[in-house]
């Protein structure tokens, strides 16, 4: 009501008439003064006095006051908007309203702890493993339902189930999993599973260590190790070997009930040679194919933009599993914009037994050839000229006895010269997860720094590490820490046993697992904390966005449980009541 209608008694109607003799307060006032008030009102205050009249509609756009509502609700403190980003008032609406932070589901079918998660690039299924040694894969929709499962115990007597990933046609799935025998005798394995033929395996083979976890090298082909213990030597010894999927007889065998002699031992094609005399391993393994003198989004121009997609797309009608043009995996429409690459295998290393602080590069350029012609692996070898050849060390002693980790088989074995990593980055703290952007530009690693002094020349030094993790950020360009940091997630568990926190990340979010029972959602151009998900007890191992819709976010942790995750504007769409 105008201020001068309250003096004179007289209603807003009686006024109305002469508002073009006399305007009111309101109407005169600046710009600015209405600015400063409008300043201080919420979101939906905002929004509601919008709807008042047509200047206050256009004071209410002012970029300036959703700048502010974004420096208050989450702290952004970012003075330019990221590039391509259209404005502040549609990040205000990203954060809040297309923010996978509000709780859609709770799975219960897993019957122990549930270490970790992963979507198919398509993002119409995911996987999930766990200590009940099951793999399931689950059909993204609502409600959530399972697609596949299968019981390594029943099949092989493994212990649990411990990792997953698609290949990126999505026919086939990797599985890594642990047999433990007695305290200190622990064996990995992989298993490749088709989707395409009904979930049969394909293929198992042994793994060690097995927290290599394992990784696909191209569609048909994934790379594996071999662990090696020198007796004479005191040294430990990892073989990087490939193995192509091939259909066998050991599917057949596999698909009626196995036993410890369906698995492989060895049979794939050496790559690199790892020794330490340290007992310091190689560990999560990665590929990835990082693009050659990549676009800058800075450089992009407003047509570029467009043909890049609009993230801030309506997708009403866009469940996770349909892919539409903003998505963040680089599977989807991957004809558009398609650049040279180069392929490296990234691991996780360090100077130490323990401590893995250290991120390793390796080559793989040009792709390692799938044909019949397999590469010439140093047990081919009978005479010191080819010994000469493939690098091997001039020494009277050309071999020594060796124990096979998977086997535990002492043999007579040539002595094999060790690779070096390409290039090595150190942390200066334990690495405790690592993902790749959709793009394979960044690398994103949890890090829990060291704390205290340490002593680098003890190899069996167990440094101590802070309760706080870091996500920190590699430019695989320029092999550069970005310097950008996203805090708030926890580790507690000591440095001999420091468990893995998988996290995941896409176009505009950041997530983490974390040892405090909360899995943690940040946004990516801020590095804000948005949102934490709750759990019951335990670690949340793993966190993973779909790669078609990042409003959709899975959650798994140490209380069996998987939970599922929508955005508010998703929640709406499916008129789903969120459980916040």
């Amino acid at each position: 009501m105008p201020l001068h209608c309250i003096g004179e008694r007289r209603s807003p109607s009686e006024i109305d008439n002469e508002e073009e003799t006399c305007p009111s307060i309101w109407q005169k006032s600046p710009d600015s003064i209405l600015l400063d008030i409008f300043s201080s009102l919420q979101a939906h205050h905002l929004l509601q006095a919008a709807q008042t009249c047509k200047d206050w509609h256009r004071v209410c756009q002012d970029e300036s006051l959703w700048k502010g509502l974004m420096q208050r609700r989450w702290a952004v403190k970012t003075v330019c908007l990221p590039p391509g980003k259209e404005s502040w008032q549609a990040e205000y609406k990203r954060l809040q309203y297309h923010s996978p932070v509000h709780l859609s589901e709770t799975l219960t079918d897993h019957q122990d702890e549930v270490l970790h998660v992963s979507f198919s690039h398509r993002g119409d299924m995911f996987s999930t493993t766990s200590k009940d040694a099951t793999i399931k894969v689950w059909s993204v929709g609502y409600p959530t339902t399972i697609k596949y499962s299968k019981d390594f115990r029943k099949l092989l007597s493994w212990d649990f189930t411990q990792f997953s990933c698609f290949n990126q046609s999505d026919s086939m799935l990797l599985v890594s999993s642990v047999k433990t025998r007695d305290f200190i005798d622990r064996r990995g394995f992989v298993a490749i599973l088709s989707i395409l033929q009904d979930f049969h395996i394909l293929r198992v083979v042994a793994m060690d260590p097995s927290q290599l976890f394992g990784a696909w090298l191209d569609d048909k082909t994934f790379l594996g190790g071999c662990l090696e213990i020198s007796i004479d030597r005191f040294a430990t010894t990892v073989q990087i070997e490939s193995f192509e999927v091939r259909p066998s007889q050991l599917a057949e065998l596999l698909s009626e009930g196995c036993s410890d002699m369906c698995v492989e031992e060895g049979g794939g094609s050496s790559l690199f040679t790892f020794c330490s005399e340290t007992a310091s391993l190689i560990k999560f393994l990665t590929v990835a194919n990082v693009p050659v003198n990549p676009v800058d989004p800075d450089d992009l121009s407003d047509s570029d933009m467009e043909a890049e997609g609009d993230r801030s797309v309506d997708m009403e009608d866009v469940e996770p599993g349909c892919s539409y043009s903003g998505a963040s995996s680089s599977s989807v429409n991957c004809t558009k914009h398609q650049t040279p690459t180069t392929q490296n295998m990234i691991f996780v290393t360090g100077e130490f037994a323990v401590a893995l602080h250290q991120v390793g590069f390796k080559n793989l350029s040009p792709p390692i050839s799938n044909d019949n012609t397999s590469p010439r692996r140093d047990s081919d070898v009978s005479s010191n000229s080819d010994l000469d050849e493939l690098g091997f060390e001039p020494s009277q002693e050309e071999s020594h006895m060796v124990v096979n980790f998977s086997n535990n088989d002492i043999q007579l074995r040539r002595i094999r010269k060790s690779d070096k990593p390409d290039h090595l980055i150190d942390l200066y703290g334990h690495v405790t997860g690592l993902c790749l952007s959709s793009d394979h530009r960044y690398l994103f690693l949890n890090c829990r720094p060291w704390i205290g002094t340490v002593d680098r020349t003890d190899p069996w030094a167990t440094p101590d590490l802070s309760p706080s993790i870091e996500v920190r950020v590699i430019d695989l360009c320029t092999l550069k820490d970005t310097k950008l940091r996203y805090l708030g997630h926890k580790g507690f568990s000591p440095s001999t046993m420091c468990c893995f926190v998988f996290l995941d990340v896409s176009d505009d979010y950041v997530g983490s697992g974390s040892e405090d029972a909360r899995g943690y959602i940040w946004d990516r151009h801020y590095t804000t904390l948005l949102s934490t998900f709750q759990h019951d007890e335990g670690v949340v191992n793993a966190i993973a966005f779909c790669p078609s819709n990042q409003e959709y976010l899975v959650t798994v942790s140490d209380d069996n449980t998987i939970k599922i995750w929508r955005s508010k504007h998703l929640m709406r769409h499916l008129q789903v009541k969120g459980n916040d």
